[in-house]
């Protein structure tokens, strides 16, 4: 008896183990299948990508929702964003729809997390995202034209982005593909480069703001030999009966050191009665001395004759050292200097910052005369053919803190004419930088 009350309880406990087991092997596979893969070869993996970690304000950015091992005919995919220390806000509830495109609506910090809803399971992936101004890049160079054995600044600046910029300087010779790099990103907001020889260049200066967004400047610059001087030019207007306008003769003592390039004629009409006016233009060669003497024989015999010594420095810029003889008028006519008068005005609207002008080459642009105020205008004139950069700076009093500034490329032609070749810089919030006037 007792022998088969064993085995009865033998057999329940055997079928109650059997099914106990049974019942945590289906447990198990149950969980497996959510939370591990299928086989041991093929792993599940979220493989969501967004176009960019750094948003500038204002543009959309690109959420792609991806996955590696899962069956995409059972996913649905949502799209969530958290601004700082907000909670998560809904862009795509749970759909089929793999790509959306988002545009932030507020400057900071965001989370942005991608789900993939598949086999009950969901898959996160989680991206950190800044949403800023746009980084803009201000940098400015001080020349677009130098002489060998000259340096040229290269001043770097930049807003917006997220501040803490650093900055990078490169250079090319214009007809290669290949930079070099003059400096790696440091905080140095500017440095001195002075070019081996000359030549065409290319010149980048790159911004870096402290989340590693970069903003791109490229500038030209010309690099002309130190041998190359451009001439001044000067004129000489004289008188002459309209009746006999072409009497007047020049002679130059040295032609090598000033030399005749053109003469005009045009009527002159006046309560004194009527002349003609004839205009000599003359430009300076190389350095020396010479005479121009200009001689007039009228009908009568009667001979005027003007005598001026000239002397030419190595800068081809010309004095007149004297002035003697006889004309038709009490005062002798005056060489005078060719020049192209025009001015630029500017905004004055700070009490402690002041403006001021600094010229690349003297030699082709002078600065003539300003006039302060709320507006100030310099006044220039292009004195002769070539290439200058005028740069306007609104200072602080210790010039270290510069709160605006212009830069003008201008070059000068056979006539002098005045051409713009570009102009850059920053000045007051929405207004457009100041143009030169004639």
């Amino acid at each position: 008896m007792s022998k088969k009350i064993f085995m009865i309880i033998s057999v329940i406990l055997t079928t109650a183990l059997f099914c106990q087991v049974s019942s945590l092997t289906a447990n198990a596979e149950t969980v497996a299948e959510i939370v591990t893969p299928a086989t041991s070869t093929s792993k599940s993996v979220n493989t969501s990508q967004i176009s960019t970690s750094a948003v500038t304000f204002g543009y959309s950015v690109t959420m792609k929702a991806s996955s590696k091992g899962l069956d995409t005919k059972k996913c649905k995919y949502a799209f969530f964003y958290k601004y700082e220390d907000e909670s998560w806000t809904t862009i795509q509830p749970y759909s089929t729809k793999t790509v959306v495109d988002w545009t932030p609506e507020k400057m900071g910090k965001y989370q942005v997390c991608i789900k993939i809803l598949c086999n009950s399971k969901v898959y996160k992936k989680y991206f950190d995202m800044i949403v800023s101004e746009e980084l803009v890049n201000m940098s400015i160079t001080s020349s677009s034209h130098i002489k060998t054995g000259e340096s040229v600044m290269l001043t770097a600046k930049a807003t917006g982005g997220l501040g803490g910029y650093t900055f990078a300087y490169y250079s090319k010779n214009a007809y290669s593909d290949w930079w070099t790099m003059l400096n790696d990103f440091k905080e140095a907001s500017s440095m001195q480069w002075k070019p081996s020889e000359s030549g065409e260049y290319d010149i980048c200066i790159k911004a870096k703001d402290s989340y590693g967004q970069i903003s791109e400047k490229y500038f030209s610059l010309t690099v002309e030999n130190e041998g190359i001087k451009t001439p001044a030019e000067f004129s000489l207007e004289l008188k002459a009966p309209i009746s006999a306008p072409y009497q007047w003769k020049c002679d130059i003592s040295d032609e090598s050191v000033v030399t005749f390039k053109n003469k005009s004629e045009y009527a002159s009409m006046s309560v004194n009665g009527s002349s003609m006016i004839i205009d000599y233009r003359f430009r300076t060669a190389k350095s020396g001395v010479s005479d121009i003497k200009m001689t007039y024989t009228s009908y009568n015999g009667k001979i005027y004759s003007i005598l001026y010594k000239i002397t030419v420095d190595k800068n081809l810029n010309y004095k007149v050292d004297s002035a003697e003889g006889n004309y038709f008028e009490k005062d002798l006519p005056e060489l005078k200097r060719i020049t192209q008068p025009f001015h630029i005005s500017v905004d004055n609207n700070s009490d402690t910052y002041t403006w001021k002008c600094d010229i690349s080459n003297g030699n082709i642009i002078e600065l003539s005369s300003v006039e302060r105020g709320n507006t100030e205008t310099y006044y220039f004139n292009a004195i002769r053919k070539g290439f200058a950069t005028i740069t306007l700076s609104c200072v602080s009093p210790s010039d270290t803190d510069v709160l605006y500034q212009l830069v003008y490329n201008v070059s000068v032609d056979d006539d002098f004419h005045l051409s713009i070749d570009d102009y850059d810089g920053y000045y007051l919030e929405d207004y457009w930088l100041p143009e030169i006037e004639f």
